[in-house]
């Protein structure tokens, strides 16, 4: 086996852009494993990225050597494939990163028949049935084109809970080869900062996430309705689902009660995770959820509904695990207002625990690179 391996990432995305969460998970992998000894390649596009950052040349830093592609056509990535093309040969490992993302499968099949090597896929959501609905004969078509041509023998699929390796599995077959590790961060500083009275969303504005179901929840409570406690939602909500819910919000009245704080990232984002009461995820489904990892990185505890592998909450005590019905939602935000100030202190404790004891990607990484050696093996 080899000590320090190379590992190729082609991504439609990366860090610093945050267009998603696997903008920063991947990252924080490449991050930790160059930490590690190991030599992460990632060949991306410009997606995101703010105006100085340089374009078109390999760039070394501290989480890998990455080059920035520009690709006028988003779903023809030739940038980020020419690029990636040119480090193949040289790479132990080819990490893809969403199932139906074009540089993804065509990469695969380049590497197929052309190189043969392992190749370690991350579904990062991409098989939920409610994604698979979208573009439904675009998305059927990839998964026929990996299940006919690409290599079965050199794939094998990252999932991040039980709900994704089941997918992958119906999507795949029953012997498809996976390797399940769930997302870990670096860790942040904990910002220092007093709590305020507001429950918060913060992620992609999108069906998928049944933020309909929390604001009607909210208008049910009488709790919030008649207390201090606000929501915010933060998120680029300047689409069809997010001027719905702008709508939903002013019919019931609550517009003093729910703002919509649009995109904020950095030390911002940050700032208001840490100051939350609650973060809220409701969506029908996720493979992981980033955003509560991160608020518990800030000492905030979360409501995750079930469609989501965040029972760990409830198990740790820092937070609750419940159907995201809005009936369930009024429920437990009506709890959340009867919380103590020792109560809520022993809350804040507890997610704090929870993220430095089983969340710290470089507490974990062996697990990623034992994943590869297995692969090589």
């Amino acid at each position: 086996m080899k000590d320090k391996l190379t590992i190729l990432f082609p991504t439609g995305s990366f860090y610093p852009a945050q267009t998603g969460g696997p903008d920063n998970t991947v990252y924080w992998i490449t991050k930790a494993l160059t930490r590690r000894g190991h030599r992460a390649v990632i060949s991306t596009t410009d997606v995101g990225q703010a105006l100085p950052m340089p374009r078109g040349r390999w760039l070394d830093t501290d989480y890998g050597s990455v080059v920035y592609t520009r690709n006028p056509i988003h779903y023809l990535p030739l940038g980020v494939i020419a690029r990636a093309i040119g480090k193949l040969r040289k790479a132990d490992i080819l990490h893809l990163s969403m199932i139906s993302y074009p540089s993804s499968f065509l990469m695969a099949m380049i590497n197929s028949w052309f190189v043969g090597k392992p190749m370690l896929w991350s579904s990062r959501g991409d098989l939920d049935p409610p994604m698979l609905l979208r573009s439904r004969k675009k998305k059927a078509a990839v998964i026929w084109m990996i299940n006919k041509m690409v290599n079965k023998n050199l794939l094998w699929f990252h999932s991040t809970c039980d709900a994704e390796t089941e997918y992958i599995r119906n999507n795949f077959g029953a012997d498809a080869k996976i390797i399940q590790i769930p997302n870990y961060m670096e860790l942040p500083e904990p910002i220092v900062t007093t709590k305020e009275k507001y429950f918060l969303y913060i992620g992609r504005i999108d069906p998928k996430k049944a933020v309909e179901n929390l604001i009607e929840a909210l208008a049910k409570s009488e709790a919030f309705l008649r207390g201090e406690f606000t929501l915010k939602i933060v998120g680029d909500y300047y689409n069809d689902y997010g001027y719905g819910l702008v709508k939903q919000v002013e019919e019931l009245g609550l517009t003093n009660k729910i703002r919509f704080l649009g995109h904020r990232d950095g030390r911002e984002k940050e700032e208001l995770l840490a100051a939350a009461w609650f973060t809220f995820m409701p969506s029908h489904t996720e493979n992981f959820g980033i955003v509560v990892m991160e608020g518990l990185a800030q000492g905030t505890p979360a409501v995750a509904s079930t469609g989501t592998p965040w029972q760990v909450l409830e198990e740790h005590k820092a937070g609750y695990w419940i159907d995201n019905d809005p009936e369930s939602l009024t429920r437990i935000i009506d709890h959340i207002h009867t919380l103590s100030p020792p109560q809520m202190k022993e809350l804040n404790k507890n997610a704090l625990r929870l993220a430095r004891e089983k969340f710290s990607i470089h507490a974990n990484v062996g697990e990623w690179e034992a994943a590869y050696q297995k692969m090589l093996s």
